[in-house]
């Protein structure tokens, strides 16, 4: 073999370098390549569950509002949990709370429409200047409601007769409002309904929310 065939052979061949670049293209491009096809299989498998949660969430919203009008309505906080072992999806867990619906005491709807101190309820950021979205606080979107104007208006103020007048109409709203309270209590219940499941890749879970309505007793609540 001549000098200038095996100098044309050594041009024609690769360098130790140039098949390590190589290799370091082919295994940044595998990378993204196995990233990409792991990201479509958990939104394919998120995508899945949701459809499965949504179905098995609708059957057990039913039993539970059918067990609490079959029973009746119990007082205080409720809580029950298990999985959905019977529809064949052990792996996904449910819990649910069984609350009564209850309304703020009159005393903070007077304090709201009043601008008062008391009117925030608990929670966080709730007090009297705290502000929506629109940086309207609560103190003042309630002021400007009918109800929180005519509670205003007859919350008690100045002397005379219109004080007592004010004082008269004032006890009648709040006879009526805690009727209100009382049948609420008595006849609606908020059932919250919390269902997580595992993809293999991230631990998930939504919130359902339900409100039952029992005629019964709602008619015993009301007086006759």
């Amino acid at each position: 073999m001549s000098r200038h065939h095996r100098a044309a052979l050594r041009r024609a061949g690769l360098t130790l370098v140039e098949v390590m670049i190589a290799l370091a293209i082919l295994g940044m491009a595998l990378v993204l390549l196995i990233k990409s096809v792991a990201t479509n299989i958990s939104a394919s498998s998120s995508s899945y569950y949701m459809g499965v949660v949504a179905d098995l969430a609708r059957g057990k919203m039913y039993d539970l509002e059918e067990e609490r009008l079959d029973e009746g309505f119990q007082d205080g906080v409720q809580e029950e949990e298990g999985d959905f072992s019977e529809e064949g999806f052990p792996r996904i867990k449910w819990k649910a709370v069984i609350e009564p619906a209850e309304l703020p005491s009159y005393e903070k709807l007077m304090a709201l429409a009043e601008g008062g101190p008391g009117g925030g309820g608990s929670g966080s950021g709730s007090g009297s200047g705290s502000e929506g979205g629109d940086g309207t606080s609560a103190t003042d979107k309630f002021q400007s409601s009918a109800l929180g104007g005519m509670m205003g208006m007859f919350g008690g103020g100045g002397g005379g007769a219109d004080s007592a007048q004010g004082a008269q109409t004032g006890g009648f709203i709040q006879a009526q409002y805690t009727l209100i309270q009382n049948v609420l209590k008595a006849s609606v219940r908020k059932i919250t309904l919390t269902v997580s499941w595992s993809t293999g890749i991230h631990d998930e879970q939504v919130d359902f929310i339900l409100y039952v309505t029992d005629p019964a007793g709602m008619q015993k609540a009301l007086p006759i």
